[in-house]
């Protein structure tokens, strides 16, 4: 890093190469008044506001556009400075409430990079929405100003209320440009633009038409960086300063960002996202941005309950654990299962897994994971040797081409969805993989829209072109990989011509993506099974000889990624909560025999049965416990099957269906009342820390498991805290060796990570592929048929309405996207209303009969604003077919009067 020296209002000040004037003023604490600079955007210069007189330069240059040079001389105050900066700020208070004016601040409290995180400080202006973080007030108390010689006047704007989330009231507006830029910066959205000119200049969509139909993702952005009270959040705009902040991790998906949560009075405020987050570095999407709210709902379970006489009742722990240990004792072994989840910390999956196996004496122990569950890891874990994506998420944007294989990322993974943007506007290529019309597809260089169940045969297809057109990576293959013939051998007996045929893409755009996949300098590949029939196992294995034969493991933005769904469901991986793994990826075949000796327990080999596996009516469990009711999260699961166990307990933030036919229910503390480790889809180990205080008598997985295995007299879980807990794991896990929650710091840090010497491994199998060699494996070209399923013939997948192109929102209604030939079978017309069933339950919807998708397969595309409530407020799970599940349709009679 080249380091600098410059001084500023005569204090010498050290700053980085590269940085701005007002950067390093800022990280100095000097403040520099400003209003269209905001750190997570690029430098724009327009408001003036933050000028500044350098030595030897002439003018005043805009701070925030000029950078620092080595014996630099600053001055950013002065007569002519202060002249220029109170100009500005009369011709912004000329069309500004004068509110900032006679704001009732109190002379300790400095600008507003300090105040914000003052505790208790008296709120400036109760007639600002901004209350207590408008930085327009900020630089009126820096100049000092009074009174103003231009007369206000009001711009007559309607307040406009109509969003969910956001209100936006355009008279407090100064025009600083800021949402418009976040929204085409950090979200790479474009949904709001400058509308008008001149002095009538103001922020609306390009067609003025509502937020929802502009492509507006409801991240949130622009909120966070307006200055001033002009765009709000609504639930909080009125809440004042927060009496302490926290940054923690967000828990709605697997990316990993950072959020920094405001708290006042014991409630969580507000969602910031950390400019300082490796992952999203000042972003957020709407599930991070306003999806706390679920913390504090009044539907919170938040005491233990016992069913008697056929109702569950309340009761204290004490009674519900006691019944646990006895009922639990009665059904070791096999007859025993559990279920963790994916959005538990890595402590507690580790020791409910250590629990179940050691205590327990079962390998019954699994995750769900709807977009790349065990089969597909497991198997990417055959093929390359780690189980886990070969890079970073920041690493996308870099790309010069991505295939994304079916993943609706700017619903799934809207951070991802970004990178994808960001590295098209610098001229990727991007291959899309995916039979139904999705944002990113639309968006596509090449669109592969096959037909259902044909994606393996896109992908070995595309493998076809590169090996007849010799653009393999033959360097590459041959150090570093094997099973070139069986590979080879897989796709003889087919043409390019036969395999396009065969998934319904046309020869010629299947030929133009594959050349430019392997012309690439870099490529990468994001993967999920969460849209498609076909196996996740077949799916990792093509994606993984994709990036073998190009070369395409071991460099910087390329590499293939399974995209997983939950917070931490690479970690409740790693942990070894899989039937046939133990921690770190041991075999339970080969590996028991060194963690019986570090549990001092007898542990089963035999594996285990998977989630699906055990709600079976078949399985013989006798005893279950599921946590943080994680079945949900998988598609096609029949809750009904859990009648037949003898002994059933839920540990859940709400009540749902499956809690409500438990024999002991269980009150869970939420990822923002606890601290651990979650590991993102980069296998970024990162800290989660207590935002609030519990809801209730809500505990951790950790305690519960710690105190069931007192009560059944096992020793090895006698943990004080998640930092015990972690260091049990570094000394078991070799590729968490060097991880302990000291180190993670503010970044965390990639596994493996063998020692505490080792800095992390951002990207896997540069100095070879972990396993020794790739293992190239046959295409799986198995052609899906409708009538696999014939109670149940239409695949479901999810998604939300904006991405539907020509679909008009009906009265916040879901839409079923219904192929014209399915919808000809059913006897549905477009409009009718329909109902969508699967074997876990169903839901009402408006058909939408089109061309968008093809048959076989129906869209349930919610209403992306009410999708948004929805999962903010976590309401209790209703049984609905879901992305993942098959149904069937059925209209519905239209009702009468």
């Amino acid at each position: 890093m080249d380091e600098i020296t410059l001084t500023v209002d005569g204090q010498e000040i050290k700053a980085r190469k590269g940085q701005t004037i007002i950067e390093a003023a800022r990280e100095a604490g000097i403040y520099i008044p400003y209003l269209c600079w905001h750190p997570a955007l690029k430098a724009f210069g327009a408001c003036r506001m933050c000028v500044v007189q350098v030595e030897r330069m002439r003018g005043t240059p805009a701070s925030c556009t000029t950078g620092v040079m080595d014996g630099m001389v600053v001055t950013t105050k002065g007569r002519q400075i202060d002249g220029i900066r109170h100009n500005i700020m009369d011709l912004i208070l000329s069309e500004h409430p004068h509110g900032c004016l006679t704001c009732p601040r109190i002379d300790h409290c400095g600008p507003q990079d300090t105040c914000l995180r003052h505790a208790n400080v008296v709120d400036r202006c109760v007639l600002c929405p901004q209350n207590e973080r408008c930085e327009l007030q900020d630089v009126v108390y820096h100049l000092q100003m009074k009174d103003s010689d231009l007369s206000y006047e009001y711009r007559h704007v309607p307040l406009d209320t109509s969003n969910p989330l956001i209100d936006h009231d355009m008279n407090l507006c100064i025009v600083c440009g800021r949402c418009v830029r976040a929204c085409n910066e950090i979200e790479a959205a474009n949904a709001i633009t400058f509308i008008e000119r001149g002095d009538r200049t103001l922020i609306g969509t390009s067609l003025g038409g509502s937020l929802s139909e502009s492509g507006c993702t409801f991240c949130g952005a622009c909120v966070d960086v307006c200055p001033v009270g002009a765009i709000t959040e609504k639930d909080n705009k009125w809440s004042g300063a927060p009496e302490k902040s926290v940054v923690t991790i967000c828990p709605h998906c697997s990316a990993g960002c950072q959020l920094e949560l405001l708290v006042k009075k014991g409630r969580v405020i507000r969602s910031i996202p950390d400019l300082s987050g490796p992952v999203n570095r000042g972003a957020s999407c709407g599930r991070g941005k306003f999806g706390y709210k679920y913390i504090h709902s009044n539907d919170r379970i938040s005491t233990p309950y016992i069913r008697k006489n056929g109702e569950l009742v309340e009761a204290t722990w004490d009674e519900a654990l006691d019944l646990m240990a006895t009922r639990f004792s009665e059904n070791k072994g096999r007859a025993f299962g559990a279920v963790a989840s994916p959005r538990a910390t890595n402590e507690e999956n580790y020791l409910l897994q250590k629990f179940t196996r050691a205590v327990m004496g079962s390998n019954n122990i699994d995750h769900p994971d709807s977009s790349c569950g065990a089969d597909a890891v497991s198997a990417l874990g055959e093929v390359l040797g780690i189980p886990a994506s070969s890079n970073s998420v920041q690493e996308i944007r870099d790309s010069k081409c991505i295939l994304a294989y079916g993943s609706d990322l700017t619903w799934d993974h809207p951070l991802i969805a970004v990178q994808v943007k960001e590295a098209l506007s610098r001229g990727a290529t991007l291959i899309v993989v995916d039979p139904a019309e999705t944002e990113l597809a639309l968006m596509a260089t090449h669109w592969l829209r096959h037909l259902p169940g044909s994606g393996v045969g896109v992908l070995a297809g595309m493998a076809k072109v590169i090996l007849e057109e010799e653009l393999q990576d033959d360097e590459f293959i041959g150090g570093r990989c094997e099973g070139m013939d069986d590979l080879k051998a897989s796709l003889d007996g087919s043409s390019v011509q036969q395999l396009a045929e065969s998934t319904g893409v046309d020869p010629d755009i299947l030929m133009q993506a594959a050349r430019a996949y392997a012309a690439a300098d870099s490529a990468s590949l994001l993967f999920s099974a969460s849209r498609s029939i076909e196996s996740g196992a077949a799916i990792a294995r093509a994606a993984a000889n994709l990036g073998l034969i190009t070369g395409n493991l071991g460099k910087p933005s390329g590499g293939v990624t399974p995209l997983r769904s939950e917070a931490n469901s690479q970690g409740a991986t790693d942990m070894g909560c899989v039937p046939g793994m133990l921690p770190g990826y041991a075999p339970v075949s080969e590996g028991a025999v060194s963690f019986a000796e570090a549990w001092a327990s007898g542990l089963p080999s035999e594996a285990g049965l998977g989630h699906s596996e055990m709600l079976r009516d078949n399985a013989g469990l006798g005893a279950m416990l599921i946590s943080l009711d994680s079945i949900r999260e998988a598609p096609d699961i029949d809750a009904s099957a859990l009648s037949s166990l003898d002994f059933l307990v839920v540990h859940d933030l709400f009540f749902s269906d499956i809690a409500r036919a438990a024999d002991v229910v269980l009150p869970a503390a939420s990822a923002a009342e606890k601290d651990g480790t979650f590991t993102n889809i980069e296998r970024r180990v990162q800290r989660v820390n207590k935002v609030v205080d519990r809801i209730g008598d809500s505990r951790t997985v950790s305690e519960i498991v710690s105190a069931l295995a007192s009560r059944m007299g096992a020793s090895g879980f006698d943990f004080e805290s998640p930092t015990e807990v972690m260091d049990e794991i570094a000394s078991l896990v070799p590729s968490y060796g060097g991880i302990s929650h000291d180190r993670l710091g503010v970044v965390g840090l990639q596994w493996p990570c063998p020692d505490s010497s080792h800095s992390g491994t951002p990207i896997l199998h540069s100095e070879g592929i972990a396993r020794g060699k790739g293992l190239l494996t046959p295409f799986e070209l198995e052609q899906y048929s409708p009538q696999m399923d014939p109670d149940y013939p239409i695949f479901v997948m999810s998604g939300v309405m904006r991405e539907m192109k020509g679909v008009v929102e009906l009265e916040g209604r879901t839409r079923a996207m219904v192929n014209v030939d399915d919808a000809n079978t059913a006897g549905i017309s477009d409009g009718d209303e329909i109902a969508v069933i699967s074997s876990t339950g169903a839901v009402e919807a408006v058909a939408t009969v089109c061309d968008y998708v093809p048959a076989g397969i129906i869209q349930l595309s919610i209403p992306h604003t009410d999708t948004l409530v929805q999962s903010l407020n976590r309401a209790p799970a209703v049984s609905a077919p879901r992305g993942g599940s098959r149904a069937k349709l059925a209209k519905l009679a239209p009702v009468v009067g």
